[in-house]
């Protein structure tokens, strides 16, 4: 199987779009899947947060601003199927690699026979730019089950089509069936287009997980979220 390359993105920020390229990277690895999973949302940084991986000393910016060699920015997760590039807050050195962020697909390129999936954290509100310079990427969706959320999800699913960029699907983030007001997935469907549309149930087991440093798919496995994660990154596998 060549390398699938999925950019994670949202059309604003507060989704669950980091919490949700976390924990599916980490299923897919789990899965038995070589993945890679880089941070490059430089504007508000996270993943390493949910990994409680905090004492890093390269990051995405050091190999953007050309510090350091891709090796160094590359570390190993206590499953040898996953790795991580992460990302840091650091004022002007950020700001420089932000406006490289569009030179990403030669990095890739030099790794990409190294991994099953390479996972990408994008910043809130998108990139399409960004997704259109890396080569075969697909782009997977996260969105809550509003009305607004779900017709700003559909706008980018437009700009994407017009781009020429492939929509691997969307998630419906934090979704709970005793609130009949929310979107459901066949809804979705009718209003976006979209082939794939998957749910997750929302779980206060998540926001633990984040507290306790480890991804809620690892730490709390039989959890209505993780399940459905799991779900999920069984479904991308087999597309």
């Amino acid at each position: 199987m060549s390398t699938k390359v999925i950019v994670v993105m949202s059309p604003k920020g507060g989704v669950g779009k980091t919490t949700t390229a976390v924990n599916l990277a980490t299923a897919i690895s789990i899965l038995g899947k070589k993945t890679l999973l880089i941070d490059a949302n430089l504007e508000t940084p996270h993943v390493a947060i949910y990994y409680g991986f905090v004492g890093f000393k390269y990051s995405l910016e050091d190999l953007l601003n050309e510090r350091v060699k891709l090796e160094d920015v590359i570390y190993k997760g206590d499953d040898e199927n996953f790795h991580l590039i992460p990302s840091r807050v650091t004022n002007v050195a950020a700001d420089r690699a932000a406006n490289k962020l569009i030179n990403m697909n030669v990095y890739l390129e030099q790794i990409k026979d190294m991994y099953d999936f390479i996972v990408i954290d994008s910043k809130p509100s998108y990139d399409i730019a960004f997704i259109k310079a890396i080569k075969n990427a697909n782009s997977l969706i996260v969105c809550n089950p509003d009305i607004t959320s779900i017709i700003e999800a559909k706008k980018i699913k437009e700009e994407l089509d017009d781009s020429g960029i492939k929509i691997i699907g969307m998630i419906i983030n934090k979704t709970n069936s005793r609130i009949k007001e929310q979107i459901t997935v066949k809804e979705a469907e009718q209003l976006t287009k979209i082939g794939n549309i998957w749910k997750i149930r929302e779980d206060n087991g998540v926001y633990n997980a984040l507290r306790q440093g480890i991804p809620a798919v690892i730490s709390l496995p039989k959890s209505e979220a993780s399940r459905d994660i799991t779900s999920i990154a069984k479904n991308i596998i087999k597309l």
